[in-house]
């Protein structure tokens, strides 16, 4: 039993270091394409589909879609597509398992493991690593699987799962919720098809449980991403399980047409994955109109606006009030903005980086500034230009700019660790503390924002100077630890340096705000006289 899990635990490391390597080489280039694929519900399908099996994680792609439609980018529809799309994609890994070549797995372990000592080509020989694991991990399964066939215990439990095919279906759920792969159900299904503890039928009731139970993690990662993305999740978890269940009901049937199709064991599990897969995508496709609606019908006690809160198109016949509200909205941007920043800096402490929260935010951030400029532009054209639009102009400019660099950030630390490289524990401090004094300046910067504290935003600019001394010191820290020869520091040193010049430019920007406050203050006491 050991060793089999110690072959899952294997393939699922094998995985994972494929799917890390194949996005790291695709960088932003699969995220673009997936955004762009809005066409149509076909095209959604088969960019899910291309993609995931590109980089070779069907979880991460279906998570991707999720921020996508938080983000306003892809609609219910599209994300429930692409989903679908992304399960089909991720079989590919199941199919090139089931060559068997664990033979070859040990030398393609040592090939990437050497390949990876060299930094242009790490990530190719992570791509290598992980093959080798995955074919190990593999082979060691059903190696594992069969001896446990010496268990009267195993056998007469095998035996019995076979004359209950619904819950064999419900147990491959649980490990597919468990494992969080579907792709490990399947592995764990040709070990036990391969040495003839299960039986073809019993097998593909595993398969098509796990397929559903892989799914609930993208269930967890919707919950903090809103509800239209909660909905896709929830939708896609209920198709494949209901499916899961029905074929599991015919399972005799349904094994006997795909061991049709030929093939060694080990192949007609592959097979019978990823036409599951297939065979849920496309009726899914054609009703996506229906399921969109089942969701909304499941999910419709809570609601979110995505567009502007505060904007009204009647407001622009009085200037001051369409004034008011245009502020109002740049402040329900800035605290988006805030949650950006906030993250950006807890990440850096911990170096646990997850994009997805940030990415989510800064599309908000794009499309509600547009908004936001869109409305100050109709604003000027009816009532001619006057300096506090042009001030919240360049305020509402400042935001979409913040959003930008902590998006830069991010980067720069996927970058860093797609290089096989860490800052020092020294270096990863002082980053965090550096972080963490630019969102408390940004914060006391956006509520004199709120509430025109012109004395409070005179301290966010007063406090630049002392700001650029901290940046200052920290650049003479690192420069001091590459002098003394530190490892660490010397490899991560250009990233290093970036970092804290995209610190410095979020200060930059907290003091621009404040300075347009003082200038508006100084404004409104002119005005009188």
């Amino acid at each position: 039993m050991l060793s089999t899990l110690g072959g899952l635990a294997l393939f699922l490391m094998g995985m994972e270091r494929i799917a890390s390597a194949l996005r790291a080489l695709g960088g932003g280039s699969m995220r673009r394409a997936m955004a762009g694929a809005t066409s149509s519900p076909w095209r959604s399908l088969a960019t899910g589909t291309l993609v995931s099996a590109a980089t070779q994680s069907g979880t991460a792609t279906a998570v991707t879609t999720l921020s996508l439609v938080a983000g306003g980018l892809v609609n219910v529809q599209g994300g429930l597509a692409m989903s679908f799309g992304a399960q089909i994609g991720a079989t590919l890994a199941i199919q090139l398992a089931a060559f068997r070549l664990s033979e070859y797995a040990l030398p393609m372990v040592a090939v990437g493991f050497v390949l990876m000592r060299w930094p242009r080509a790490f990530e190719l020989g992570r791509l290598v690593l992980g093959a080798g694991l995955l074919f190990l991990g593999l082979g060691l399964t059903v190696d594992g699987v069969a001896g446990l066939q010496a268990s009267a215990a195993f056998m007469t439990t095998m035996r019995l799962a076979e004359q209950q095919p619904l819950l064999v279906a419900l147990v491959g759920f649980a490990l597919g919720t468990v494992l969080t792969s579907t792709n490990a159900v399947a592995a764990l299904g040709v070990g036990l098809y391969v040495s003839g503890a299960l039986a073809l039928p019993a097998t593909l009731a595993l398969v098509v449980g796990g397929n559903a139970g892989g799914t609930m993690l993208a269930i967890l990662a919707a919950r903090s991403l809103g509800i239209e993305a909660l909905r896709v999740a929830v939708v896609h978890t209920g198709v494949k399980l209901v499916t899961a269940l029905l074929v599991a009901l015919v399972a005799a049937p349904a094994a006997a047409g795909v061991a049709l199709l030929g093939g060694d064991a080990a192949r007609q599990v592959a097979n019978l994955h990823t036409l599951f897969n297939i065979a849920v995508a496309i009726p899914a496709t054609l009703a996506l109109g229906l399921l969109a609606r089942l969701g909304t019908a499941l999910l419709h006690e809570r609601s979110e606006q995505s567009g502007p809160l505060h904007l009204r198109e009647d407001a622009l016949a009085e200037p001051a009030l369409a004034l008011a509200l245009a502020r109002r909205e740049m402040v329900a941007v800035s605290d988006l903005v805030l949650e950006m920043v906030s993250l950006g800096a807890r990440n850096l402490r911990s170096g646990d980086w997850d994009p997805v929260p940030i990415d989510v935010r800064e599309a908000k951030v794009d499309r509600l500034t547009s908004d936001v400029v869109q409305y100050l532009a109709d604003l000027r054209s009816r009532h001619g230009e006057d300096p506090v639009s042009e001030r919240l102009l360049l305020s509402v400019t400042e935001l979409e700019h913040l959003g930008d660099q902590m998006r830069r950030l991010a980067r720069r630390e996927g970058k860093l660790r797609s290089q096989g490289l860490e800052f020092s524990q020294a270096g990863r401090l002082e980053l965090a503390e550096t972080a963490e004094r630019a969102l408390e300046r940004l914060d006391a910067a956006f509520t004199a924002v709120a509430t025109g504290d012109a004395i409070l935003a005179r301290r966010v600019v007063e406090g630049r100077r002392p700001f650029e001394r901290h940046v200052a010191d920290m650049r003479l820290a690192h420069l001091a630890r590459l002098e003394a020869e530190h490892a660490e520091s010397r490899v991560s040193g250009v990233h290093h340096l970036e970092v804290l010049t995209l610190l410095r430019q979020v200060d930059a920007s907290s003091t621009r705000l404040a300075g347009w406050v003082i200038e508006d203050a100084r404004s409104e006491v002119k005005a009188p006289s």
